[in-house]
């Protein structure tokens, strides 16, 4: 096998984080805040209307950060001032069933 394809091969082999210490140095967007290194995370999505999403994204612009660290930070402020999330009302049912014939 060549040089250039055993590199390869090995590159595939590499995990997404073999460069930490590159990785961590670099930002996404240049000149946003990240979070501490090594905070624990989890995975958590959502899907939003269009327009809610357009909101959040301008509003993490205009703060210099990600949506994810918007996001959580929203969140926490909401839990610090309130002492936990608010509740919201369940989404309104359709008023009429539509008929689906039987297969």
């Amino acid at each position: 096998m060549s040089p250039v394809h055993w590199r390869h091969a090995e590159a595939e082999r590499r995990p997404m984080n073999a460069f930490p210490a590159t990785i961590a140095l670099m930002s996404a967007i240049k000149g946003r805040h990240r979070r501490a290194e090594n905070s624990p995370t989890v995975l958590l999505q959502a899907r939003v209307a269009p327009e809610i999403r357009e909101e959040i994204q301008a509003a993490a612009a205009a703060s210099g950060v990600s949506i994810a660290y918007y996001l959580e930070n929203f969140f926490r402020q909401q839990i610090r001032e309130q002492g936990s999330l608010p509740t919201v009302e369940l989404p309104r049912r359709q008023a009429l069933e539509l008929p689906i014939p039987a297969a």
